[in-house]
């Protein structure tokens, strides 16, 4: 949910500031955290079909896009798994299982 939007003017240039509440997305991912265990996603006859790692604000993945993260533009785009255990060090509240990646 968005807070406020701030249009700061740096000479020639402008900025636009957005401050997000990620408060629901980190009580969310808590939630999941404490009641999913290793994260792995069963259906009716047990099997597992995959697994919850963690829950990406979209807010927050437009903004590492636009702002050309090189973690974010790794993981999304060639799906590297170091890349992504570097980003769940930066965003804890992304994480909603135990376990290793």
């Amino acid at each position: 949910m968005i807070l406020e939007q701030e249009l700061e003017e740096h000479g020639g240039e402008y900025r636009l500031l957005t401050h997000f509440n990620t408060d629901d997305e980190q009580r969310l991912n808590w939630e999941m955290l404490q009641h999913s265990g290793k994260g792995f996603i069963r259906d009716e006859r047990g099997s597992v079909s995959g697994r919850l790692v963690a829950n990406i604000p979209v807010e927050e993945a437009a903004m590492l896009e636009a702002a050309y993260d090189l973690d974010y533009l790794s993981f999304s785009r060639n799906n590297d798994k170091a890349a992504f255990r570097r980003l769940l060090k930066r965003f804890p509240h992304w994480k909603c299982c135990e376990g290793g990646v």
